[in-house]
């Protein structure tokens, strides 16, 4: 269908209720008559979200449902046949374009009737800068997702981080509502132009494809089990830690008769057995 309306019908001025003397001269929101409206709207939303949007690093979420483990939640990679070069549950990014970005600056003065709000954010990108940047960083089809944004994807607005004091960084947050149709506030005419994105401060934990902000103080123990992992002299540690991979993958009940509830060692006369 032509962007632009080529085959207009005039209508007389001496016609007073034109739409109804002749229907096709009303319907002045049927979108298929506005057409060439809509492509104004969307440049102009583009044009808005490129002068006054920041650069931003995208990651995609590839967590993939129909692929992973029911139970435990675990993404295998491997069971749907992806390249070699794609593993699941992981971020793939950064995928690099321009949004224009509203950061929520209330969260003190909530704070003092009792809401926390947290640090959220709130953005907006262009539908097809966005599907045509993203159909070429990534092949969504290998993990079954539609060419968008969604809940779970994670932006890194690196342009707030320049100079920030004493090491600090970027700031991430990760999406919680993807919205392209509010007709008061993103649809005029009928049209979908943008995104409206909000999200919250991303919690980093370890993972794969992302790292956490510079400077980051959270307490965290990666490198063993057990006892948490220690520099003190003399300080005895645990074993390091092993995580169930598709070649080796834990058997819940093996381990827990072996590791955990062996009862061979232990006296079960009044309790019978476990095994």
């Amino acid at each position: 269908m032509s962007v632009c309306n080529e085959n207009r019908i005039n209508c007389k001025p001496d016609e007073v209720l034109a739409a109804t003397a002749i229907p096709a001269c009303g319907k002045f929101v049927n979108p298929s008559n506005l057409q060439a409206e809509q492509l104004v709207y969307d440049q102009a939303f583009n044009d808005l979200i490129n002068n006054y949007g920041i650069p931003i690093d995208f990651y995609i979420n590839t967590f993939n449902l129909s692929a992973a483990d029911l139970l435990y939640g675990t993404d295998w990679g491997d069971t749907i046949g992806l390249s070699d070069d794609t593993s699941f549950g992981e971020f793939k990014g950064p995928l690099q374009m321009q949004m224009y970005v509203e950061l929520s600056d209330d969260a003190l003065q909530l704070s003092k009737f009792g809401f926390d709000p947290g640090d959220e954010f709130t953005g907006f990108l262009h539908i097809s800068t966005f599907y045509t940047a993203a159909s070429a960083y990534f092949n969504y089809s290998d993990v079954g997702q539609s060419i968008e944004p969604k809940s779970g994807d994670v932006i890194s607005l690196q342009v707030l981080g320049c100079d920030r004091p004493n090491g600090r960084g970027r700031v991430m947050y990760q999406i919680t509502e993807r919205m392209e149709q509010d007709m008061s506030a993103l649809n005029p005419i009928l049209g979908h132009y943008v995104y409206r994105l909000r999200g919250k401060r991303f919690d980093y934990s370890f993972q794969s494809g992302l790292c956490s902000e510079p400077v980051n103080e959270q307490i965290y123990e990666n490198s063993f089990s057990g006892i948490l992992s220690t520099t003190l002299y003399d300080q005895v540690s645990s074993d390091s830690k092993t995580y169930p991979n598709p070649d080796d993958p834990y058997n819940i009940d093996t381990v827990s008769k072996t590791d955990v509830m062996d009862m061979d060692i232990n006296d079960t006369d009044i309790y019978g057995s476990y095994y």
